[in-house]
């Protein structure tokens, strides 16, 4: 499949979107992270972690609209009683859905790509095994979220991160992190 095709489909949507209003604010959470070996004899644990950033949002009066990020973000994992960690910056584009309850409460629904660009990482190796496993330096995936809004302010949500490239390579071993996020954002 083409990789331009998706990033196509939202630049339409957001043309043909009627814009009924463009909001930006301020999103932070925390990230619950946990890593997929390629080998399945290797057993990771959960690490947490943070993200913080700017948000802009276009929505429309039909409830559909697109959620934009900036997000530096911590991810890993432990292995081995050693926590292995990565700083990126995350710019997740989602399309939205949000329905009203009312004048002040409101529920939504997110999905779409992001990218992430590794600011740094730590490389590790595993025991009889002379090659370090190294974070590679862009990574790619979906992005499932729902949510709640406070008085057209104040957004709560959990997201799921699902990481379609590798973070961290080597000859022997390919693993992928994937992220759950409790996150709280504040639109000015």
């Amino acid at each position: 499949m083409n990789k331009s095709i998706p990033i196509t489909v939202c630049l339409c949507f957001l043309v043909i979107l009627p814009v009924h209003s463009i909001r930006w604010g301020i999103k932070a959470g925390v990230n619950l992270s946990e890593a997929s070996f390629s080998c399945e004899t290797l057993n990771s644990g959960n690490f947490t972690g943070f993200q913080a950033g700017p948000v802009i949002e276009f929505s429309s009066i039909t409830g559909f609209g697109l959620n934009m990020a900036v997000l530096y973000s911590q991810q890993g994992f432990k292995l081995d009683r050693k926590t292995i960690q990565t700083k990126s910056i995350n710019v997740p584009l989602n399309l939205k859905y949000k329905i009203g309850l009312g004048d002040f409460l409101g529920i939504y629904g997110t999905a779409g790509p992001y990218a992430g660009f590794k600011i740094s990482g730590d490389h590790f190796s595993i025991a009889k095994i002379t090659e370090q496993i190294r974070y590679k330096t862009f990574g790619a995936g979906l992005n499932f979220g729902f949510g709640f809004e406070i008085f057209r302010h104040l957004q709560v949500g959990a997201n799921y991160q699902l990481a379609l490239t590798d973070d961290y390579s080597s000859k022997y071993y390919d693993l992928k992190t994937k992220t759950w996020s409790v996150t709280a954002s504040y639109f000015f």
